[in-house]
């Protein structure tokens, strides 16, 4: 009954547009008070949930992003990826995308990558005659890509809520899917570009210039290499990898690009620790929800409501990627993952479905909710930076939605894609 009546309150809360995580709070001290439990007990989980020194990695990583974009790095792979693929038909569009895979690479955040490549893109692809919903909505799903690549936060926190999961190996699980989500992507905008005649008017970047442009982002290039070498090198962990590349960001912007100024950094730590405090006042209210939740069965009890549904794997797979589209509309990516992985990994162990490729679906399928009403957070990034209408942005976001949901079923359903590095 308690259960019940926290769910409903959860839904009305969240529809009168209550931030998560006071909804998740109110929802908490009614549900410990409703069953008789020490609310003491409720703010030890929720300070436990924090004291962790891989959580640590998050606000770097955001930090790192926010470096940057405003030090000259999202410019220069902008221009690396034009070089390439900016002659074809929607050439700026596809440049939006794997600009984003690079960026992503850099950040880990998709509210950041948005902010940072389509505050470039955006206004140049509706200068060269792109319409505005596409050009917003196409950049909101490019975003996605951020959390799906390493060096990704939703990762972090995944691996912190998946017992024996490491960080490390959960970012090279990312590594094939981010690729994949990027053609599915780039696929249906080439052709909606080409119907439309939208770019394809420049000549194709000669040895040269291409060259050129390797030579002109070398720094920016550097960074993943350098996160993801001294990771999987062993120098230095995750963590630790993060704090290197806040360096680094830093080091590049200041000294080399000389774009940062000494000046600026006030506000860079300022975006960069308002960011990192939306997020993480999430992350305790969801662990402690999360624990209430297994110390009321409620795991078992909607396992076993599900199982009267399922007759098998593709059953079982296609009812948890429509609770992830659904639960992604509505909550936010950090607190679902802490939440629905131990209600729902339970229902794949049966068929031999690894933590890793069970993170990359619940990851993929979560992410689409930043491009889904009404939370949509890309969503409403895009439509300030483009001036149009949010239902608009979503109408243009549309045909990359579906090339994403048609990447998410193929992630689910062949692990190979995922598992490929374990």
């Amino acid at each position: 009954m308690e259960v019940g009546l926290s769910i409903l309150a959860f839904f009305v809360l969240i529809f009168l547009q209550v931030p998560v995580a006071v909804t998740l709070g109110i929802i908490l001290v009614a549900c410990f008070s409703m069953l008789g439990l020490d609310n003491i007990e409720l703010a030890i989980d929720s300070y436990q949930s924090l004291d962790s020194f891989p959580m640590l990695a998050i606000p770097m990583f955001i930090l790192a992003g926010t470096l940057m974009a405003t030090g000259g790095v999202a410019q220069r792979i902008l221009d690396l990826a034009d070089e390439f693929v900016g002659h074809l038909p929607g050439g700026l569009a596809i440049v939006t995308i794997f600009a984003s895979v690079l960026f992503g690479g850099l950040s880990g955040s998709a509210p950041a990558t948005v902010a940072a490549i389509g505050s470039i893109t955006i206004p140049e692809m509706i200068r060269q005659g792109y319409s505005r919903g596409f050009a917003a909505g196409l950049t909101a799903c490019s975003g996605v890509i951020a959390i799906i690549i390493p060096p990704s936060n939703p990762m972090i926190i995944y691996a912190l809520t998946q017992p024996g999961t490491s960080v490390s190996t959960m970012f090279l699980s990312g590594l094939i899917p981010g690729l994949l989500v990027a053609v599915s992507m780039a696929i249906p905008a080439y052709y909606i570009s080409k119907k439309n005649n939208w770019g394809g008017d420049r000549q194709a970047g000669t040895a040269t210039t291409r060259l050129k442009a390797l030579a002109h982002a070398k720094w920016a290039i550097l960074t993943p290499v350098i996160i993801l070498g001294g990771i999987y090198s062993g120098v230095f962990t995750p963590t630790e990898s993060a704090a290197v590349a806040s360096l680094y960001a830093f080091i590049v912007g200041v000294f080399i690009h000389r774009e940062l100024k000494l000046k600026d950094t006030y506000q860079v730590l300022s975006t960069s620790a308002i960011i990192t405090v939306v997020a993480m006042f999430l992350i305790p209210f969801a662990v402690a929800l999360g624990k209430l939740l297994s110390s009321q069965q409620v795991p078992e009890l909607l396992t076993a409501m599900m199982a009267s549904h399922m007759s098998g794997y593709i059953s079982t797979v296609v009812l948890i990627v429509i609770l992830l589209l659904l639960v992604g509309c509505i909550m936010d990516t950090l607190a679902s993952i802490i939440i629905l992985t131990p209600l729902l990994y339970p229902l794949l162990t049966p068929y031999g479905v690894s933590p890793y490729h069970f993170g990359m679906i619940l990851i993929v399928g979560l992410g689409l909710g930043f491009v889904t009403p009404p939370l949509g957070g890309n969503l409403f990034i895009a439509n300030q930076i483009s001036q149009t209408a949010v239902h608009k942005v979503f109408t243009g976001a549309l045909p990359m939605l579906l090339g994403m949901l048609a990447a998410l079923l193929a992630i689910a359903f062949f692990p190979m894609i995922s598992d490929i590095f374990i």
